[in-house]
């Protein structure tokens, strides 16, 4: 271990009476010490750019030792930001892989492991990390977008004695997604399924296609795991609203007399195992009005 005597040096003092320490044979100085007294701890150690904050410290040696322990501890500090950025594009554990809450919602996947802790990258705002992820998948039944960004999934984990399963997560948390299996199913399309020969919901895992029972037993699933098999992830299938659009209730028609009225939506509560979407628009009125998707058409 190198003795931390070795790894400083001092510069010239300025005219300020300032000493530089130059540190692990840097050009530029981590800091300065100087003496501002004669008492107890008349040395005083300031950091390159801290200002009037520093340390007082009975001799001179202390005071630039304390500038040592200052630069390791940044660069510590700058090590693990490093490390948990790292974490955000981690590959998958083994069998999953991640996936947008779009991609849930849009796809009606039931099972997901969701981010369970999400610590900040550094300090206390800005990017989030995945710390850990749900030990056994949680069956989803909804999940609501705010109009804050924040996002809250709730459902049910595998031991049923266990209360309902909800999670709040802000935008950053959200951002992360969550794992689904590196062969979830897909519902495609009704029709015949290869294998049995049965007539019903189709569901593509990887390359093969078969109908719910047969994909059920290929994955090791049952039949309730695999997305529900509606026709359409958002009722008529033709507008994914997201939070902030601009609306319209359906029906009405502009002319000359006639401005249909226009609102924002606000909130979104996606029920999983059905496929459908109810959507809270504000119209300007005192209470948001809440729609189902098909009921709503957008603004040109």
């Amino acid at each position: 271990m190198t003795d931390i005597k070795t790894r400083y040096r001092y510069g010239k003092p300025d005219g300020k009476g300032r000493t530089p320490v130059y540190i692990d044979g840097a050009t530029e100085p981590a800091g300065h010490v100087r003496q501002i007294g004669r008492g107890s701890s008349p040395w005083w150690a300031e950091g390159a750019g801290d200002g009037t904050a520093g340390t007082n410290h009975a001799r001179k040696y202390e005071a630039a030792e304390r500038l040592v322990r200052m630069v390791d501890a940044r660069a510590s500090s700058a090590a693990e930001v490093e490390r948990r950025r790292a974490r955000r594009t981690q590959a998958a554990p083994v069998g999953w892989r991640f996936a947008t809450w779009t991609e849930i919602e849009r796809e009606g996947y039931r099972q997901v492991r969701p981010v369970r802790s999400a610590p900040y990258i550094y300090g206390g705002e800005g990017e989030r990390y995945p710390g850990s992820f749900a030990d056994q998948p949680v069956t989803l039944t909804r999940i609501v977008r705010l109009r804050n960004g924040c996002v809250v999934v709730s459902g049910t984990e595998p031991d049923g004695d266990r209360p309902p399963y909800v999670l709040l997560m802000d935008p950053a948390h959200a951002d992360l997604g969550a794992l689904v299996r590196e062969q979830e199913p897909r519902h495609v399309a009704p029709g015949g399924c290869m294998a049995c020969e049965t007539d019903g919901p189709l569901y593509q895992a990887g390359t093969r296609l078969g109908c719910a029972t047969c994909t059920a037993a290929d994955l090791g699933l049952s039949p309730a795991e695999l997305p529900a098999a509606a026709a359409a992830a958002d009722d008529d299938g033709t507008v994914w609203w997201t939070i902030g659009d601009t609306v319209r209730r359906a029906g009405e028609i502009q002319d000359e007399d006639h401005e249909p009225e226009t609102g924002r939506v606000i909130e979104i509560e996606t029920f999983v195992a059905e496929r459908t979407r109810r959507i809270a628009v504000d119209f300007g009125d005192r209470w948001p009005v809440r729609w189902h998707a098909a009921g709503l058409a957008p603004v040109a």
